[in-house]
């Protein structure tokens, strides 16, 4: 990386005195532009904070300026709790000849120098094998790497001397596999994993607190307001027709419990409690590492009535996106324009049409109260909800059924 040099300009209050100047940065081929704020506190420390906008650094300077007034550079950042403990260290030092701030600038200045170097690079490998020895799921294993890699390809640098203005734009810059921009709740996924990637740093001892603090306070994309898609119960008796085998199954399971497409992939049939009438997706099944336990409602135990004595996985495909790529070819195939998630939401709507109930709705779905009732809530009617759990097939003559649910 290489800072570029830009003449900079004066900001001036009272006997306080602050350089503000444009710079830029080239990473990975591409230039980073930002504003840096250069001034001296009382005691002659020299600071340099940098900002994404102009605007931000200009009113820190402002900021500054009145903290250097009061003598204390930090003073408008304190607490009251803060400042007892401050007086009390300034007794603690009477009669050494040494000040407060001179003893805390001196013991920053020890612990930075004893800071391990670490690259973003090591630092990420770092916490994938941390993460992963810690039973963490195996998509947010996969999670680490695919958010994680990118960021630490474009700073091929010390992970103490990444700020937070150049991750913003960095954040602000991200692209698809297609070049176009990310979504905002894409690069909101992305600033959520460098986020946890920098407190790691911290818990590690490779960068100070107050780094990983500021990138803990890192903007959060506005995220946009997507209307949520669902099949029709008819669309979604056409597609069950086009199925058979383990592809019918899967398509049953996600369509009348809502199951996640990674939690689906690595179901087995054992997964299935034929005689209690209940899926049961394991903590390390489940994305949120918890486990949880889903009714089988009565037209899914028709669905699932064929394959009682099953062993083993579900799934026949490779990977989680292998399947979902094969259920949408089946229903390509019969003539219905594919859902992304629609299998999900289809459930948690039509669910939550019927019972009325988010909680219920929250808990068998793996996921909040507030996110379902935010999503789903008034999606569907009850009438259509009623009919999407339905849904059954043409009992063949050789096929018997499951016990009614009580």
């Amino acid at each position: 990386m290489r800072r570029g040099k830009s003449k900079g300009k004066q900001i001036k209050k009272g006997s306080f005195v602050a350089t503000l100047y444009p710079a830029k940065r080239t990473i990975a081929g591409r230039v980073y532009r930002y504003f840096r704020l250069c001034y001296v506190e009382p005691g002659g420390r020299r600071v340099v904070r940098d900002f994404a906008e102009e605007s931000d650094a200009t009113k820190a300077a402002a900021e500054a300026s009145k903290a250097f007034a009061l003598g204390r550079p930090d003073a408008l950042a304190w607490s009251r709790s803060e400042l007892v403990e401050l007086d009390a260290a300034a007794k603690a030092l009477e009669g050494t000849g040494v000040g407060v701030y001179e003893a805390v600038q001196g013991f920053l200045a020890t612990a930075t120098k004893t800071l391990p170097q670490r690259t973003v690079a090591q630092v990420v490998q770092e916490m994938h094998a941390d993460r992963k020895n810690a039973g963490c799921s195996e998509e947010h294993v996969r999670d680490i790497t695919k958010r994680l890699d990118p960021f630490a390809k474009a700073f091929a640098c010390q992970i103490a001397s990444v700020t937070p203005p150049l991750v913003r734009n960095y954040l602000a810059d991200l692209r698809g596999r297609n070049g176009q921009p990310l979504t905002a709740r894409s690069r909101d996924n992305a600033r959520r994993m460098i986020v946890s990637l920098f407190n790691f740093a911290r818990q590690q001892r490779y960068i100070p607190r107050e780094l990983a603090e500021e990138m803990a306070e890192l903007p959060a994309p506005k995220l946009e307001t997507v209307a949520t898609e669902v099949f029709t119960p008819e669309a979604m008796r056409t597609i069950l027709k086009a199925a058979e085998g383990p592809d019918l199954a899967l398509l049953a399971i996600g369509a009348f419990c809502g199951v996640r497409t990674a939690e689906l992939h690595r179901l087995t049939w054992e997964d299935i409690r034929f005689g209690e009438r209940v899926l049961v997706i394991g903590a390390d099944r489940a994305k949120t590492a918890s486990r949880r336990v889903i009714p089988i409602p009565d037209n899914l135990a028709e669905w699932l009535a064929p394959f009682a004595n099953a062993k083993g996985q579900i799934s026949p495909y490779s990977h989680e996106h292998a399947l979902s790529w094969g259920l949408m070819k089946i229903a390509r195939r019969a003539g219905v324009e594919w859902v992304k998630n629609g299998l999900r939401h289809s459930f948690c709507s039509y669910r939550l049409a019927v019972t009325k109930n988010a909680a219920t709705v929250a808990h068998e779905a793996g996921n909040s109260p507030a996110v379902i009732h935010r999503h789903y809530a008034a999606l569907n009617t009850e009438a259509e909800g009623k009919a999407w759990f339905d849904i059954r097939p043409a009992t063949p003559a050789n096929v018997i059924a499951l016990p009614a649910t009580k």
